[in-house]
């Protein structure tokens, strides 16, 4: 990532804010950090510009397409490039289907679908002049596995999955690559995440009690993925080390879930 600009969604906390260290850490000359939480995205901002990188914290709502797209035109402005774009921002809502609005579905797909298309879309409107370029869309693995309650999930991430390989068959002849991670089971901190109230499921068949609690037992690798292990995949699809890969799914799960329920 030497010498790169990069943008990243999500930076605040969490999956966001490690990739944007990391990045900082192998190199970057630029950082845009893209969050609706402006106190902890300035801190991220903060220990960026205390490791050496440029960084711009700019409050974006993902939800909000003007914001997107005023926020990608300061990129072009300011920095005359984009050489990756690294779409992590977004949240998850986990309840019964039945219990789901019409405005429940707005809001979170706007953050998840809608947000990711439109932070793609002004992305290639800067990468295709100069054809060359770097997008990694996030995805979740309720896309894959189907979990109790995560049909508005799955819905949305799905989406991202599919329209990544749409948008890399556009975009290759132009110089740019497009891919998607799905993480698995990740412990990460929101700054501040606020969530619409998820009524308690309402199961005919209910896992054992403990199921929750023993999560990171149901997975193939018997632990949680670590921020960094995630953030770390981002790193390599947006950098050149993987300029052969485009339009690809790539799974940091460990593994999967052989026994997954909770």
């Amino acid at each position: 990532m030497t010498d790169k600009t990069i943008l990243v969604t999500g930076t605040a906390s969490g999956i966001g804010r490690e990739t944007a260290l990391l990045a900082a850490a192998e190199g970057a000359a630029c950082v845009i950090c893209l969050d609706v939480h402006d106190e902890n995205n300035e801190a991220t901002a903060h220990e960026l510009t205390k490791m050496g990188a440029r960084a711009i914290p700019l409050h974006v709502d993902l939800g909000n397409v003007d914001q997107i797209r005023a926020a990608f035109a300061r990129v072009s402005a300011e920095c005359g490039r984009l050489d990756a774009s690294a779409h992590i921002g977004g949240f998850s809502w986990r309840g019964e289907t039945l219990d789901v609005t019409v405005e429940l579905w707005e809001q979170v797909m706007n953050v998840n679908l809608r947000g990711t298309f439109f932070c793609c879309q002004e992305a290639l409107r800067i990468m295709y002049p100069q054809k060359s370029g770097a997008i990694v869309n996030m995805s979740a693995d309720a896309a894959f596995h189907p979990i109790y309650g995560f049909a508005l999930q799955a819905a949305g991430k799905g989406g991202i999955v599919h329209m990544t390989k749409t948008l890399a068959l556009e975009a290759a002849p132009r110089g740019v690559r497009v891919n998607v991670i799905s993480p698995g089971i990740v412990r990460t901190q929101k700054a501040g995440a606020e969530r619409p109230f998820q009524p308690a499921l309402q199961r005919e068949q209910s896992p054992p009690d403990d199921a929750a609690a023993r999560l990171a037992d149901q997975t193939a690798i018997g632990r949680y993925i670590a921020m960094e292990e995630v953030a770390r995949a981002f790193l390599f699809l947006c950098s050149d080390y993987s300029s052969g890969v485009n339009g690809d799914l790539m799974f940091v799960n460990g593994g999967g879930y052989p026994t997954l329920d909770y």
